[in-house]
């Protein structure tokens, strides 16, 4: 990406059929650092070699300013409990984003030690919620968004879901869906995709155009989202969010910017990792980036929905590059040439032998933007 100083680089972490971001931004003499989920528990080694890599310091710790774990389907939530129990590591953490049902109050120590039994990891004390004061991660409300104050030269952060509403309904079946977490499923919506097949006979925008059901899992509907803003560069992580909550709060991010023609970003995580029922042509009109990623092998549901993939090619903009953190034939169709010619975009993958891809996001300006 040229001789630019880099604002944001997003590491897309072989998580399997999950999420596991490491998300890097320089602040002057030290890297603000932000894990947004770990992937399945087997998928932990990988994490754990990433994070072996840190430089510790000076107390001997590799510090973690913001761990956000979006919501509780294993193969986003599954290593929580290996990653807060390895000593070996040496983590320590500022915060920490998790929505819990609600229990009796607790403060202090044991508010950190209940979230860490919920996580399976046992007594230890750990920040939860800081930036909300302990309470929920959550916007003020259906298309509704929130901006967090900034630490002196850090990234500036609005979140845009869940909403309020979403979380009353996963409480609702919050024993039901922690019964889910601990017996390692997650959730989907829909029939699985169908089998690999080339791109040759597929009419783009016949399936961008096609009528899909939209996302209602209660899990999903309670996924932390956010936009991440740095040094000019921006960076919006959809987690397993939902359009019905992502499309009213980007429109109304984009009327409080007085953005006309919709929110601009520099990359999309997509939501669900690239489902139909989630990367919808509404979501589509309400913001717009130059690169689309996508975390999954494919693995378990087959994501991701052609639909989903034809909708960012015909709608998302002008030559978008796609990343993908696998180099599997489902997801290396999308390169091929004759297709790339016709919708003008690229397809990115990790290099022979590698793991995971890394996002590098250039500075546009000195100073990140005041909140």
């Amino acid at each position: 990406m040229g001789m630019s100083k880099v604002a944001i680089t997003l590491e897309v972490l072989p998580a399997g059929y999950g999420d596991c971001l490491l998300v890097s931004c320089p602040t002057g003499r030290r890297t603000w650092r932000m894990l947004v989920d770990t992937g399945p528990d087997e998928c932990y080694p990988a994490l754990k070699a990433r994070l072996a890599q840190l430089r510790p310091d000076r107390k001997g710790k590799r510090h973690i300013d913001l761990f956000i774990v979006t919501h509780i389907d294993h193969d986003h939530i599954g290593g929580a409990a290996l990653l807060l129990n390895d000593r070996s590591l040496g983590l320590s953490f500022g915060d920490i984003w998790f929505n819990a049902a609600p229990r009796p109050a607790l403060r202090g120590v044991a508010e950190g030690e209940s979230l860490a039994r919920i996580l399976g990891a046992g007594n230890i004390a750990l920040p939860w919620n800081r930036a909300f004061g302990g309470s929920e991660v959550v916007t003020g409300g259906n298309g509704g968004f929130a901006e967090l104050p900034s630490a002196p030269g850090g990234p500036r952060m609005t979140l845009l879901s869940p909403t309020p509403e979403r979380l009353k309904k996963l409480y609702k079946v919050w024993d039901k869906e922690l019964a889910r977490l601990r017996s390692k499923e997650s959730d989907t919506t829909g029939p699985a995709a169908p089998a690999t097949r080339g791109t040759a006979g597929l009419d783009l925008k016949a399936l961008a155009a096609k009528v899909t059901a939209t996302d209602s899992a209660p899990a999903n509907g309670s996924s932390i989202s956010i936009l991440l803003e740095h040094r000019g560069a921006s960076l919006l992580l959809g987690g397993d969010a939902v359009p019905a909550v992502m499309v009213p709060a980007l429109q109304a991010l984009a009327r409080q910017r007085r953005l006309p023609g919709g929110l601009v970003v520099d990359a999309i995580k997509l939501s669900h990792h690239g489902s139909r029922a989630n990367t919808t042509n509404d979501l589509l009109k309400s913001v717009r980036a130059d690169h689309y990623v996508i975390s999954t092998s494919n693995a378990i549901f087959k994501h991701p929905d052609d639909e989903a993939i034809a909708r960012v090619l015909v709608h998302g903009g002008r030559r978008p590059t796609l990343w993908f953190n696998y180099a599997t034939a489902r997801n290396r169709r999308w390169a091929e040439p004759n297709l790339q010619a016709r919708y003008g975009h690229q397809a990115r993958y990790p290099a022979d032998g590698e793991a995971g891809v890394a996002i590098t996001l250039p500075a546009r300006t000195a100073t990140p933007p005041s909140p």
